[in-house]
């Protein structure tokens, strides 16, 4: 459903360098770079506030050496700013209750406000209706893969700051986890581990859970948005059938521990809209569309895995600190970590193998395919 009004939740709040790299190529880097704090690195805290982990943007290969993070209704309003100047507007108020194939095309029933159905019949469809994607059940998909152990918390904050405001902190405690990002106005989005009985739980828990992983350093003035919530790695296992095409949580959903999930669906969208133009304009033949599904899932499974690397390595670094085992070492060699780096960064896709891409031969030639 299309809200009537866009929420205030801060939700997805990290657009990544590679991200950034997509929003300066179609103009929309100003208003980001305007309406968000930057992250140039980020560290891991165990006890006592000791350093675990760091790792830092400076000197990658990109435009932007830093994150942008703002809340994600910040995001909406410069996207649907944007989509005002090109003439287009988002409807809202509306439920799409049927999408399904016919002869025509897609068929999509649409219920409005005011009760009244209306039917039409676009050529195509593009789901990005999230993890309860109606398009994606019309095609028979399921998000395969895993929930990951545990609950966890989410709440938007209030707080002086604990760590330098250009980071994101990870704090690993005997009293449990916490992530903070910096958000503008002295803000902060958190995640928290969330104990599994927990039935209820009220904003002055959420600054009490806070400042006891602070070790009492620090306690939220003010608690706005909070959500529990559990983390997921799931893809399906096609994103397109010549007609509907899904693209961010419709299609994946990983940790947000990685940062990536908000960033891979504009990935998404960038990828199938340049294809789709073409398509549409009559300047490509609709073949093309078909690359949209090779290359996305060729980059997507790559989101889930650096994701999931993210995932169970913070939250093994967690359970050791809170059992009183030794944490692991950090990997020192400088190939590995400068390559999670870029994967962090979302710098490092690549399309091999998919139809648009071929090798270059050493004579300059390009192989027959």
């Amino acid at each position: 459903m299309t809200r009537v009004k866009p929420h205030r939740q801060a939700r997805a709040t990290t657009i990544q360098p590679g991200t950034l790299e997509i929003l300066d190529s179609v103009g929309l880097l100003p208003p980001f770079l305007e309406a968000s704090e930057y992250v140039r690195r980020s560290r891991l805290y165990g006890p006592d506030m000791t350093e675990l982990r760091s790792l830092t943007f400076e000197g990658i290969d990109c435009c932007c050496e830093f994150q942008c993070c703002l809340p994600q209704y910040e995001t909406q309003r410069i996207l649907e700013a944007h989509l005002a100047s090109l003439g287009g507007a988002v409807e809202r108020g509306i439920t799409a209750t049927k999408v399904e194939s016919d002869a025509h095309g897609v068929l999509v029933e649409l219920a409005h406000e005011n009760g009244s159905i209306e039917t039409v019949h676009p050529e195509m469809v593009i789901g990005a209706g999230g993890a309860h994607s109606i398009t994606r059940d019309s095609m028979g998909e399921p998000l395969e893969g895993a929930t990951y152990q545990g609950h966890f918390l989410g709440a938007d904050i209030a707080m002086q700051a604990p760590f330098p405001r250009d980071e994101t902190s990870f704090v690993c405690s005997q009293d449990g986890l916490l992530l903070l990002t910096p958000l503008p106005g002295g803000r902060w989005v958190s995640f928290q581990d969330l104990e599994e009985h927990l039935e209820s739980i009220t904003a002055e828990d959420v600054a009490a859970r806070i400042e006891l992983r602070l070790g009492g350093r620090r306690r939220p003035m003010d608690v706005g948005w909070f959500s529990p919530f559990r983390m997921h790695r799931r893809i399906v296992s096609r994103l397109a059938d010549g007609r509907r095409f899904l693209i961010g949580d419709a299609a994946h959903l990983s940790s947000p521990f990685g940062g990536e999930g908000l960033n891979s669906g504009l990935h998404d969208g960038y990828d199938l809209a340049w294809k789709l133009a073409l398509v549409l304009r009559g300047h490509a033949r609709r073949s093309l569309l078909e690359d949209y599904a090779v290359e996305r899932m060729i980059a997507d499974r790559h989101v889930l895995e650096v994701s999931d690397k993210v995932h169970n390595a913070v939250v093994g670094i967690a359970d050791a600190v809170r059992q009183r085992c030794p944490v692991p070492a950090a990997v020192a060699d400088p190939v590995p970590a400068a390559l999670l780096r870029n994967a962090r960064a979302m710098i490092d896709v690549d399309y091999v193998g998919s139809p648009l891409v071929a090798d270059c031969v050493g004579t300059g030639a390009h192989t027959a395919a």
